[in-house]
Formats: C-alpha cells, structure tokens, sequence
C-alpha cells in the first residue's frame, strides 16, 4: 500500500507546483457566451446585467480553476468551471477570460507572462466592457508557492521513499509590511487602469477563500508544522487586509471570499479548497467555486 500512496502524493504534488509556478507547455483568451447555469439561480437575476454584456475576468489560479475539467487553456490551467464562467453563464454574458495559474499582479497590469501570455492580461479589457472581476496578489507575495514549499519538505521528511519532489524551492522568508503595501499599491494602480479602459465597467475585486481558519488549524490534508500554519494564516490575513484597502482607496466593491470562506478552511467539515490532495493541492475545489461564483452574482444582484 506505501507505493500507491507514494505515487499519488507525488502527483498531487507535481500538479500544485505546476500550476503555482505555472511549468506545463501549451494562453489565448477564452471567450464565449456562456450558457445559463440553473445551478446558479439564474432566474433571479437583477436587470442590472443583461445577456450579451461584456464580461472580462482577470487574475491568477484562485479565479482560473485549475484541477477542473474541461480545461479551457492548457498553458495557464484555466478551465471552464471557474467561479468568471459561471457568473457569465448566469447572466449569459460575453465573457473574455484571461485568468491565468501563476499570475503576478504586474502580469495582469503591464509584464506579460511569457511563455503563457503575449500581453498584460489587461489589454482584455477595451471600452466596451460592462464587468470586470480581479482576483490576484497571492502570488506577488508567494503564498501558495510558500505553501507548497513547506508541505512537500514536510511530506518528504516523513516519506523516506519519496525522493524527488517537482517543487524543490526553498521557501522564502515571510513577507514584510513593505511587501503587503506594494501590493496594495499595484491593485489601486491595476484598478485605475481598468478604468481609464473601461469608464464604465463595474469593477469587483475578489478576494482568497482561505486554506486555514483563523485559528491555525491543522489536519493530516494540510501538512504543516504550527509554526508554518500560524505564518501562513498571517500571511493570508495580510494579503487580505491589502486586498480590502486597495477595494477601499479605489472605491469598488470587494468580494470577501476571504470572510464568507472562514468556516471552509481545508481541515473543515465542508472544506471549500484542497489541502494537499489530488488534482491541484491548496485551490478552490467545485464547492468553493460555486461559492466565490455566487458571491459575485449576489453582488450583482445588489
């Protein structure tokens, strides 16, 4: 039984360090008018959005979906079953998404992402557009990668016969209060961007559903010592609080998936992310997804 074991956690491991470090070959946009979704209680929509609008959701793996099927873009773990495709399939809008696994905040706003994307994923976003929806930030400060990190030397530490790890960066120290606050800084400059493309585009900033609760609880899904679940939480809850006062200073909607995720950590009883398990460790799983997809539709509707 200690080889299967071995190979799966293995894999859970390869797939997470992919889409963290974004290291897989084959990003075009996926756009399309989405069909309706009766799972998203599509019959009480506000008239505020009405078929056809424009949609573009921009962001990293927390609003790409990666570890879903059927995958929309290879090169960046994008699928179809991200919380942007099924907020436009309730509405039946125009969605162009250019999520991507891995994205920095500067990849969304100016630096392509290369091999992944030829462009800032912001030139999606043209005059015409009615919704825009931005999830980023984790990366700029390695929080899932940090993750990962710790997990895997964990997990090799304990399995003797797992020998190789894909995700063999060390990792880096925890973030500084400067850190946070260039990242407020790159969401209040991304956000005036958007709207100098798009005057009149609603602008939601969505947030990170947590992997551990408040209180640093561990469980065997979420492989880390107390001292890196208690820096993790830290570093979640600063990420957080950057990513409210970026909404704040830019006077647009947040969308805390951070708050309504609280009781969805991981180790819970309803987890709305993975811990290390299979397809992609530390992301959103379907019922997270709903989740975050109808905090936006009942913002929407608001």
């Amino acid at each position: 039984m200690r080889r299967p074991l071995l190979s799966r956690i293995a894999t859970i491991v390869v797939a997470a360090a992919a889409v963290a470090a974004v290291v897989i070959p084959g990003t075009a946009a996926t756009e399309v008018v989405a069909p309706p979704a009766r799972a998203l209680g599509s019959s009480h929509i506000d008239v505020w959005i009405k078929p056809g609008r424009k949609y573009v959701a921009l962001g990293s793996s927390y609003a790409a979906g990666p570890g879903a099927a059927p995958i929309a873009d290879v090169r960046c773990f994008r699928t179809t079953d991200d919380y942007p495709h099924r907020v436009a399939a309730a509405h039946r809008m125009r969605l162009t998404d250019v999520t991507c696994s891995g994205a920095t905040t500067a990849n969304i706003l100016n630096t392509p992402q290369r091999p992944f994307a030829d462009r800032p994923q912001i030139d999606a976003v043209t005059p015409d557009t009615d919704l825009v929806t931005i999830t980023t930030g984790g990366n700029d400060i390695d929080y899932i990668g940090r993750l990962l990190s710790w997990s895997c030397a964990n997990v090799r530490a304990r399995f003797t016969h797992l020998r190789r790890c894909l995700h063999r960066r060390a990792a880096p120290p925890a973030p500084m209060p400067a850190d946070y606050a260039a990242v407020e800084r790159s969401m209040v400059e991304l956000i005036a961007a958007v709207r100098l493309r798009a005057p009149h585009a609603e602008i939601l900033l969505v947030d990170y559903t947590p992997v551990l609760d408040a209180r640093a609880t561990r469980c065997p899904l979420v492989p880390l010592t107390p001292q890196q679940a208690t820096q993790t939480v830290r570093i979640f809850d600063g990420l957080t609080i950057a990513t409210a006062r970026a909404a704040r200073v830019s006077g647009v909607r947040l969308i805390s998936a951070s708050r309504a995720g609280a009781a969805h950590a991981a180790c819970s009883p309803d987890p709305w992310v993975r811990g290390l398990q299979f397809p992609v460790a530390y992301h959103p799983n379907r019922r997270g997804r709903e989740a975050v997809a109808q905090l936006v539709l009942s913002a929407l509707r608001g």
